[in-house]
């Protein structure tokens, strides 16, 4: 049954129509929980590239495609459909069956052993987890009062670094029991299952664990009443206006999204190689990786997420309306940066250093970005434009960001021993291109938020 959106003369959100805001944080921890899940979900295949390698004999451009490509292409396809669905539907419920389906496909990995077999669990993997960013965005908004907002959406990305941190720390610690454990090093007697790869034996661990939010959403957490509905707009929301929005807000929408999908192209990127590059370059294993990286990076990355909206409330404070976007920028300067010097460290300890020094800032583009959109789109369709939002990010960053560094390694620079450079050379291009474009958006992010019609 459709949920029923407010009329349009209630456009005016005061403070009463918020939902208790201990709840609120409550609701939104579980969102976290899942978006954990969820990110540990889409980059665990990272981690255990070598050994996927060393079993099936992929190429780089091969797991390049399965760590990004795989899951992207259906991510943001099915991302459209499900943002229109978040605009008119329960968007709990939503979130819950996605919750449920993308732990299951990832389960479902301990069962492949070919590029076909892992392409299609990736697949489903990306269908079920588009729900995820359509319906936590506008549920956020629904929770939260504005003026703490862009620290909510700080928190809510934070689950990408928790989600880092557990994938490495929990992933290594995996890696390792199921290596400790394996009668001959290479398989893993699973109960019920039986002999399966270490490698499968991490997808399915990982996969159930998922289950645990999936129910945590389904009975305890409660659909809010949709505030922030403009006065311009039905209440049906035919796909014309989401059109004509879009149209009036082309400049904003296409900066922002190219922007930040550019710079976080090279992040994507990174965050998949970056086990294979300390193994390679410095001869680093995954557990010794994961646990030195997972530590730093991940509290870095957790900093980050959780200042950036208070660095945008800063901005706000000194009289910037496009706080938001100058936050955005802010990390998108830090992390090209970052990102582009750091795989040219010499030793495994400075980029180490330097990349935790890149996660500082790293998550303010996606944290803010999603409070920036929220910020100029009106209730009736901000799961839409969120998709949207999530579509380009999708095939540029997840989607080409681990590909084309796997493809660079193997056709530029022709030597898995130079993807140091690979890695140096994607991050420098697409991060300056996309920093380029976050600067031009300020202007016209500007004219967008003259343009709201609510409180």
């Amino acid at each position: 049954m459709a949920d029923t959106a407010t009329s349009p003369e209630n456009n005016l959100s005061q403070d009463s129509e918020y939902p208790n805001q201990k709840y609120a944080w409550y609701c939104l921890s579980i969102i976290c929980l899942a978006y954990v899940f969820g990110f540990i979900d889409r980059i665990i295949v990272g981690l255990i590239t070598p050994a996927i390698q060393a079993d099936i004999g992929l190429s780089d451009s091969q797991m390049g495609i399965i760590q990004g490509l795989a899951f992207a292409l259906f991510y943001t396809l099915f991302g459209l459909p499900l943002g229109w669905a978040a605009d008119r539907f329960n968007r709990k419920t939503l979130l819950t069956a996605g919750s449920g389906i993308w732990s299951l496909m990832t389960a479902a990995g301990g069962f492949v052993s070919s590029f076909a077999g892992l392409f299609g669990v990736r697949a489903g993997v990306g269908i079920s987890e588009a729900t995820l960013n359509p319906c936590a965005a506008s549920l956020i908004g629904d929770y939260f009062k504005p003026r703490t907002r862009p620290k909510a959406f700080g928190v809510y990305t934070m689950s990408t670094a928790f989600g880092t941190v557990l994938t490495y720390l929990t992933g290594g610690a995996v890696i390792g029991f199921v290596m400790a454990n394996s009668a001959d090093g290479s398989t893993f007697a699973l109960p019920v299952i039986g002999d399966v790869k270490a490698w499968q034996a991490v997808f399915i661990i990982v996969g159930l664990g998922g289950i645990i939010p999936t129910l945590l959403l389904a009975f305890t957490v409660r659909e809010p009443k949709r505030l922030n509905i403009s006065s311009k707009v039905g209440g049906t929301t035919p796909i014309s206006e989401t059109i004509a929005f879009i149209k009036a807000n082309k400049m904003t929408l296409f900066c922002h999204n190219a922007g930040v999908a550019l710079v976080f192209l090279a992040v994507y990127g990174w965050i998949n190689w970056m086990p294979s590059f300390f193994s390679r370059i410095h001869d680093w294993g995954p557990a010794q990786f994961a646990v030195t990286y997972g530590v730093f990076g991940g509290a870095a990355g957790i900093f980050s997420a959780v200042s950036s909206g208070y660095v945008s409330n800063w901005f706000k404070d000194k009289g910037y309306s496009d706080g938001v976007m100058r936050c955005v920028l802010v990390g998108c300067v830090g992390t090209t940066v970052g990102s582009t010097i750091a795989p040219l460290m010499p030793t495994p300890g400075t980029a180490i250093a330097v990349f935790a020094i890149t996660g500082l800032v790293v998550n303010y583009p996606p944290a803010q970005a999603l409070m920036a959109i929220n910020e100029i789109t009106p209730n009736q369709f901000r799961g839409q434009v969120t998709a949207i939002y999530i579509l380009v990010l999708g095939l540029l960053a997840a989607g080409l960001g681990p590909f084309v560094m796997g493809w660079v390694t193997d056709n530029v620079f022709g030597d898995p021993q130079k993807i140091h450079y690979s890695m140096a050379l994607v991050s420098g291009v697409s991060g300056t291109l996309g920093t380029f474009l976050i600067c031009r958006s300020l202007k016209a992010y500007r004219i967008s938020l003259s343009r709201v019609d609510w409180t």
